[in-house]
């Protein structure tokens, strides 16, 4: 890099006026002397007894050492032209000192502006244009390391900090979009158990077609599903994304895990008017299992493969050794190609926009919710035809 550039803008500004100093004090006192000689010439002119004055400008050479100056004459006797020019001649003698100072910094000055402040000062204002149309794909560079380079720097590393600010509020944004987005999705199927609860008895109860034992079942059924509502509702509030919900793994009798998986196909079956079935081939009596997350996952798996199936759904649950397999088969058509690749993205769907119970977060949250509990979601289709959706946990 050019030494030159490098120095200071303090220093080169010091530099520079003292240049424009040193360049307009040898102008001046040239143009002094040239005015002077000038003035002096016009005089001579009007001198009458030229050798007497040049006898006595020898004689006070030889004395003195340097000539004396030619005596002025009244202005008057001057023609109009030479008087014009001995007042310009004396104004130049008096003030071309303070011009050509002026006229000289002014020029070092513009060239110390061009040089050395214009790019970084264009560079800048276009940089803060930028920024004000919340433009922060660009590079603030200017390549110098005095003051406006580090300035510009300074101006790069706070346009990184409002980039990486804008990116964190961006993605802070999407992280509670899909927050709300997951507990409108997953209040969906409590919501209609209870709903299918609410409408059973409202039919049955009341022509007294209903045993106690059933409405205490029932009653239970819909406690249990309040509760899940409650601890999903308390869940979201503690949490600022989803990868921060906990997985609390606790002991489960494998046939309760059957009987509400049942009960959740049961429901899912009478509001999409498909058929379900479940093969259990559980070995364990209990597992260790987050069970909130269990039924979360299996009702969105479940309603997903309701709404594409054409007659129905199955359902499998297996273990081996330490995991629990879920695996959910439907006679539809099947992933598409695209669907493989972004059916576990958040909000992606297939379905008709006018759907509007469907958000595009189920398959996004399940994969999310096996990662928790220390397993895998893989999705992919049937050799006959239709799609299957496994989830894995991790039950020890």
């Amino acid at each position: 890099m050019d030494t030159a550039k490098q120095k200071s803008i303090k220093t080169s500004l010091f530099f520079h006026l003292v240049i424009a100093l040193i360049i307009s004090l040898l102008l001046s006192v040239l143009i002094q002397d040239l005015a002077y000689k000038a003035e002096q010439r016009i005089w001579l002119n009007y001198t009458e007894n030229r050798e007497e004055l040049y006898g006595f400008q020898n004689a006070y050479s030889k004395k003195f050492g340097e000539l004396p100056p030619i005596p002025s004459v009244n202005k008057s006797s001057l023609s109009k032209v030479d008087q014009w020019f001995v007042e310009v001649l004396d104004w130049l003698q008096t003030w071309s000192m303070l011009l050509i100072s002026f006229l000289s910094v002014f020029l070092v000055l513009d060239r110390f502006y061009r040089h050395r402040l214009k790019k970084p000062l264009e560079i800048l204002k276009d940089s803060a244009e930028k920024i004000g149309r919340r433009d922060l794909d660009f590079y603030v560079e200017y390549g110098q390391e005095d003051e406006m380079g580090q300035l510009c720097d300074a101006f790069e590393q706070m346009r990184l900090q409002l980039r990486d600010n804008n990116q964190m509020m961006w993605k802070m944004i999407e992280e509670q979009k899909q927050i709300r987005a997951a507990f409108s999705h997953d209040l969906r199927t409590p919501l209609s158990v209870l709903k299918g609860y609410v409408e059973y008895l409202s039919r049955y109860y009341p022509d007294e077609r209903l045993s106690k034992e059933k409405v205490i079942e029932i009653l239970k059924e819909l406690s249990e599903q309040t509760q899940r509502i409650e601890n999903f509702a308390d869940t979201m509030k503690k949490i600022n994304r989803l990868d921060e919900r906990e997985v609390d793994q606790k002991l489960i009798d494998s046939a309760t895990i059957l009987k509400k998986s049942e009960t959740i196909l049961s429901t899912l079956s009478e509001k999409y008017g498909k058929t379900y079935s479940i093969q259990e081939t559980i070995q364990q009596k209990e597992v260790k299992l987050d069970f909130d997350i269990y039924l979360e996952i299996l009702e969105n798996i479940a309603a997903n493969a309701m709404r594409y199936a054409k007659k129905g759904i199955w359902l499998k649950l297996l273990d081996i050794e330490s995991w629990l397999y879920m695996n959910v088969y439907d006679d539809g058509i099947g992933f598409s190609k695209e669907a493989l690749k972004s059916a576990r993205r958040p909000f992606y769907h297939e379905l008709d926009e006018s759907e509007g119970d469907h958000y595009g977060m189920g398959l996004y949250l399940c994969d999310n919710l096996c990662k928790k509990h220390g397993g895998k979601l893989s999705i992919g289709n049937q050799g006959v035809g239709g799609a299957v959706v496994k989830a894995q946990f991790r039950i020890k």
